[in-house]
């Protein structure tokens, strides 16, 4: 069994997601033995971004953090 450690942003952005249920159903529907890869573009499509380059998943879980909370954030205070 290899046990790996994930990045802060990348534990944050886990967290996070506990909080957005649309989303949570979008990503379950993938499957619990999904790539990483496929999970991150999927946040990042509902948070609206158009990934266009090449990121690393450090740089990418803080981005989509960021969206998610911002969108969180929009919506308690509309």
């Amino acid at each position: 069994m290899v046990k790996e450690e994930f990045h802060k942003s990348l534990q944050d952005l886990n967290q996070e997601l506990n909080r957005h249920p649309e989303l949570l159903a979008l990503l379950s529907k993938h499957g619990t033995g999904s790539m990483l890869e496929v999970k991150l573009a999927e946040i990042a499509a509902y948070c609206g971004i158009v990934l266009d380059g090449m990121y690393s998943p450090i740089e990418l879980g803080d981005l989509l953090y960021r969206k998610l909370v911002e969108k969180r954030t929009q919506l308690v205070l509309i």
